[in-house]
């Protein structure tokens, strides 16, 4: 089991390049965090608005990642503390930092797209695939 970030989780749902390389991972197993729901929804919204996916495909994806639950969704609240401890040590926001604190917690590798929340995975003795 790893811990999957909203990066990933947007490439694969939005099909950009890496997407199948997110695939192949979540097939293996993933959690995330309920940020990751509202951090995908928005990614979507975006991507609705400049013409890039239609309004119902958006709204699909939503449906069966709240209904369908096909990844465990873990809540953030118990994460806070020490993911604002990592934001104000490693310059990362807040939301980046709660991924980093709950694959800490759970002793599991981080999947991410976003090279910077990589890397301070890293130093935080993390192991972090970079999709």
């Amino acid at each position: 089991m790893r811990v999957i970030d909203s990066s990933t989780l947007i490439k694969y749902f939005a099909r950009e390049d890496g997407w199948e390389k997110a695939r192949k991972i979540i097939l293996e197993g993933v959690i995330t965090l309920d940020l990751a729901i509202k951090e995908v929804a928005n990614a979507l919204l975006k991507k609705v608005l400049r013409g890039d996916l239609s309004c119902e495909a958006a709204m699909g994806i939503l449906k069966d990642m709240v209904e369908e639950k096909p990844i465990p969704i873990v809540n953030q609240d118990k994460y806070l503390v020490n993911a604002f401890e990592i934001s104000a040590k490693h310059g990362l926001t807040i939301y980046d930092a709660l991924f980093i604190a709950l694959s800490k917690d759970r002793s599991q590798e981080l999947v991410t797209s976003d090279a910077k929340q990589a890397k301070t995975a890293g130093k935080l003795g993390l192991k972090a695939i970079l999709v």
